[in-house]
């Protein structure tokens, strides 16, 4: 997906303006960050509700999988799979983290 990257002053500069955009309906990503690199992607809220949503439904959908199949998560693994559905934490960092959590690093 391509969208704009500003620098770290541009982001400062036009932040009221891009959260205005956000409020028109506008929910194209900006990404932010040093040298034109992107570091980090500001969207509005409703997207990042989405996307975390999604999350959720896919956490659930493996759950009730692993439910059906007669199997259950334990409560650690399962806080760990919450903070990715939060966003928290990276889908690499999740599975290191369950798998280290079952011995299987």
């Amino acid at each position: 997906m391509a969208f704009e990257t500003l620098s770290v002053r541009e982001a400062r500069e036009q932040l009221s303006g891009v959260l205005a955009r956000f409020r028109r309906g506008d929910r194209r990503p900006v990404g932010v960050g040093s040298h034109r690199k992107t570091e980090a992607v500001v969207v509005p809220v409703e997207v990042f509700e989405e996307l975390t949503a999604e999350r959720a439904r896919s956490l659930a959908q493996a759950a009730a999988s692993v439910r059906a199949e007669g199997g259950s998560a334990s409560l650690a693994a399962e806080e760990i799979m919450e903070q990715w559905a939060r966003g928290e934490i990276s889908t690499t960092r999740m599975r290191e983290m369950v798998r280290q959590l079952h011995g299987a690093a």
